[in-house]
């Protein structure tokens, strides 16, 4: 091959390689511990939307949920759990290692289906690394957004919740009005619950 042709060839190369990028370069969410990024992480653009919501500042209540930050677990601000007003709230404390976790995640999915706008479902995910809740929310079929607390002592101190999962019903001016301590079983026992303390029929 001449030497003007060597040339361009390689001049094409490195054009090419300009152009298209280094994509094996671009980070994993599992590399991104502080999960700081507002974009979807690599490979989760599709499912449910678990992307925190902006809330309103609300003072705390002592019969309400506590005064307390945590970040999102996905993507989304951190939220402050005594915010959680304007809407009847199922808030179910969750781990990814708590295999009754699991088992109670598709009737919650269940009732927040049919609930619709009616109810708003939120979690705390605790005691796990964030890649755990994350690869957790996909195997588990969570729905909802939730934030993370990895060691757990912040929510265990403030929310009472010393082993997943339990779940507190919340009215929609904050009031704890309720609370599950250990797995909901059935789609009869969490509509049970729902309409007694939330007054909500499913």
């Amino acid at each position: 091959m001449s030497r003007p042709r060597r040339a361009l060839l390689v001049a094409g190369l490195i054009t090419a390689l300009l152009l298209t990028g280094c994509v094996g370069d671009e980070p994993s969410p599992a590399a991104d511990p502080a999960g700081s990024s507002s974009a979807q992480p690599a490979g989760r653009t599709s499912g449910p939307d678990r992307t925190c919501p902006h809330l309103e500042p609300a003072t705390a209540r002592p019969d309400g949920l506590p005064d307390l930050e945590l970040p999102c677990l996905e993507d989304g601000p951190a939220v402050n759990l005594k915010d959680l007003r304007g809407t009847p709230t199922v808030l179910n404390v969750w781990a990814a290692w708590c295999t009754n976790c699991d088992r109670e995640m598709p009737i919650l999915a269940d009732a927040m289906d049919r609930a619709g706008p009616q109810l708003r479902f939120f979690g705390v995910h605790y005691k796990a690394t964030r890649e755990q809740g994350r690869s957790s929310e996909d195997d588990f079929g969570v729905p909802f957004p939730s934030v993370h607390d990895p060691d757990g002592d912040r929510t265990a101190l403030a929310l009472k919740a010393t082993a997943p999962p339990q779940t507190f019903f919340v009215a929609a001016d904050g009031q704890v009005v309720g609370r599950k301590v250990g797995e909901i079983t059935s789609r009869a026992m969490l509509d049970e619950l729902v309409e007694r303390y939330l007054g909500v029929q499913l």
